[in-house]
């Protein structure tokens, strides 16, 4: 068993930090990031919670196997994650989500050969019925577990050699959650609906593109929607309108290239996602981190 605690001031930094899992993050909102992660992680089970204090744009791929069920303690936009209920994340390729600021969720992984009834509609997002007074329970005694492990890391003591009570609790806790009595698994429907469809289409028409992003109205004919429908898409789905948000994951792309290919010219990284006026550029990146391109660049060089 491992325990590992981690705090990032970046969030492709974030996006690395969770071992096992693919996933690549895009901020979405102006300000310095901050993220932390608490992974507790046995044989056969694990148990990770994640928060950052800015809105993020999530890709992620899952370990094929294991199932993987979400509990959030804090999620602002209620958009995917409810705070009733356990989320059970699908069986797929890649599954898209924006989380919005201060978002604060765990999310516990069970080796697939248990549970052999979860795999009912496996390539869906469900959600899990769980009595209301066994979920705050097992929410509590899990935050509270890594609320200590924090605190431990904070005072700069190690982790204390208390492995097997840690994984003890984490295999009570998902025991009360998916025991034997029967468990009513239902289909997200919410989370297919038309304007996540939208989103997900027009974010992936936009990195397809990337020297020559297309425009809100071509994506519009492209879809076959009015301005008005995308607008509303984007705004029920990111909190944002599309140009702010598109706009961010091209920033995000040049910031990627800043941080990983540190000999690539600042300018040459921003042509890459169609930024061809410098000083709107520098402005533009500059409103979202919090930080010039040529410092982005300079770190990773020191680095």
């Amino acid at each position: 068993m491992t325990v590992t605690l981690k705090h990032c001031g970046d969030v492709t930094e974030h996006a690395l930090s969770l071992a096992g899992w693919q996933q690549e993050f895009d901020q979405v909102q102006e300000g310095r990031f901050s993220g932390d992660i608490v992974d507790i992680a046995g044989e056969q089970i694990r148990l990770v919670r994640e928060s950052a204090n800015l809105g993020i744009s999530q890709s992620m791929q899952f370990p094929s196997h294991q199932w993987h069920l979400v509990i959030p303690i804090h999620w602002p936009n209620n958009s995917i994650y409810r705070s009733d209920t356990v989320t059970v994340l699908p069986r797929c390729e890649q599954f898209w989500s924006v989380a919005s600021a201060h978002y604060d969720l765990m999310v516990v992984s069970v080796d697939r050969s248990r549970y052999s009834w979860l795999e009912r509609d496996d390539q869906r997002l469900r959600t899990l019925e769980v009595p209301t007074q066994c979920l705050v329970a097992v929410r509590q005694q899990w935050q509270a577990m890594t609320n200590y492990l924090r605190m431990e890391q904070a005072n700069g003591d190690s982790v204390p050699a208390l492995q097997r009570v840690l994984l003890q609790q984490v295999e009570e806790g998902i025991d009360l959650l998916l025991n034997n009595d029967i468990r009513s698994l239902k289909h997200d429907e919410e989370c297919y609906r038309t304007r996540r469809y939208i989103v997900d289409r027009c974010h992936t028409l936009t990195k397809a593109q990337a020297e020559d992003p297309p425009s809100i109205m071509m994506l519009c004919n492209q879809l076959n929607i009015s301005r008005r429908t995308l607008q509303y898409s984007f705004q029920a789905e990111t909190g944002q309108s599309p140009v702010h948000y598109l706009r961010a994951l091209r920033l995000n792309a040049v910031r990627r290239s800043l941080l990983q290919e540190p000999w690539l010219g600042v300018a040459d990284a921003a042509a890459l996602q169609g930024f061809f006026h410098h000083s709107y550029f520098s402005r533009e990146y500059c409103r979202l981190f919090k930080e010039l391109p040529s410092d982005t660049r300079k770190r990773a060089h020191s680095t």
